[in-house]
């Protein structure tokens, strides 16, 4: 048994942190029930589908034209059975089709509705698409990442989206805790653009206090030095010295105990101020040695530090992701291969989930028949439906 077994969502979402939201409920055991248009999810052919196929098991996939009189009666009966609804609709389309929460409810008084947007359902911002790295953008995120000296730049990872669906899932689960205690449904607001600003936090009150503009410092940390990315014999590594135990360790380990003496260096406020001028005479020491061996020798003398990897060395040679079992086989169904992807993030000491996924991500309107007997189409009546276009099974 699954603690979320007993819950029917339906899943009208697409893109990534939508379907983020509902992988992670259908993980633990939730019946999610894909609605997809009659294109797919507009993420299915992105990548080869290798963005869509990370984000989309444990679901079934229900391919319908809700622009049809009958798709629209099929989404219908499914809405008002449901235990929970998410959605990412842009503010104001579903109240055409009579699927916002506000007419939902008037028929499933105790169904909790989330509806996941670019901006949320209020301001003045409601209406405009929300997309990751815009949403980077006007949060204040990329004003702080790259090079003093270069344009902003994105993170290059779907953080915000992912993030989202995160905080959706968890907000859905505090709503269906609370209804289980006598509570109602209720109607969840989230949007990327509140989840980047709840991220931006610290570099808010810093600036409130202060009122110091944060700057974009390319691979520098803040409050210490060295901390940030520094090059070795064969690539880059992170080091934060973030007291003077470990930099005084620091200098041992590189067999600079002169720098010690220095009074250029003396404490961490002086090492910012001279923050270049230490680099330099870091750097000779730190490329005398490789990437992954200068990351053992300080994790070893207790000091924070992380060779750059690549993405096939986390594949191939990463001992540690291998023993988390962080890489699981998958399944990409627009090109009907197996693929490699990463498990769930979390493991639980009662065997509840182990991080491999429960099965595979559907195929565009895989299950549409089978969800369709089970509102009590008859095999006719799914016959016509299918004639007319209005609902579409995998091929």
């Amino acid at each position: 048994m699954k603690p979320l077994d007993d819950l029917t969502v339906v899943d009208l979402t697409q893109s990534v942190a939508g379907p983020v939201c509902t992988q992670l409920l259908g993980e633990m055991g939730a019946t999610v029930l894909k609605v997809e248009p009659p294109s797919g999810d507009n993420f299915r052919h992105i990548m080869n589908g290798n963005i869509f196929a990370p984000f989309n098991h444990g679901k079934q996939s229900l391919c319908v034209d809700m622009k049809t009189e009958a798709g629209h009666s099929i989404v219908t009966e499914l809405v008002d059975e449901a235990d929970v609804i998410v959605e990412s609709f842009r503010p104001g389309v579903l109240e055409k089709y009579d699927l916002d929460y506000e007419s939902v409810r008037t028929r499933n008084e105790d169904v909790i509705y989330c509806s996941l947007s670019g901006f949320g359902r209020t301001g003045p911002y409601r209406s405009y698409p929300g997309y990751d790295p815009c949403i980077q953008a006007v949060s204040g995120l990329m004003a702080i990442t790259g090079y003093r000296d270069r344009p902003p730049v994105r993170i290059r990872a779907s953080l915000i989206d992912c993030g989202t669906g995160a905080n959706a899932a968890f907000a859905i689960m505090a709503a269906v805790r609370q209804r289980d205690r006598g509570g109602d449904g209720t109607h969840i607001d989230i949007s990327l653009f509140d989840v980047a600003i709840s991220w931006m936090s610290y570099w808010i009150t810093n600036y409130d206090q202060s009122g110091e503009l944060p700057e974009r410092a390319g691979g520098e940390g803040i409050g210490s030095a060295p901390n940030g990315v520094f090059p070795t014999g064969d690539g880059h590594i992170y080091i934060a010295t973030l007291s003077e135990a470990m930099y005084e360790r620091l200098c041992t380990v590189l067999d600079r105990t002169d720098l010690l003496e220095d009074e250029r260096f003396e404490t961490i406020d002086d090492r910012i101020d001279h923050r270049e001028t230490l680099r330099d005479e870091l750097i000779p020491e730190l490329e005398a040695f490789t990437a992954t061996e200068l990351e053992g020798k300080l994790l070893e003398a207790g000091i924070p530090a992380g060779a750059v990897r690549t993405v096939d060395e986390l594949l191939e040679t990463d001992e540690h992701v291998e023993a988390r079992s962080m890489l699981v086989d998958s399944y990409n169904p627009e090109v009907d291969e197996t693929v490699t992807t990463a498990a769930l993030p979390f493991r639980f000491s009662s065997g509840l989930h182990d991080g491999q996924f429960s099965s595979r991500p559907p195929k565009k309107g895989e299950h549409t028949d089978d969800i369709l007997a089970a509102l009590s189409y008859s095999t006719d009546e799914i016959a016509r439906l299918h004639e007319t276009g209005a609902v579409i099974a995998s091929s």
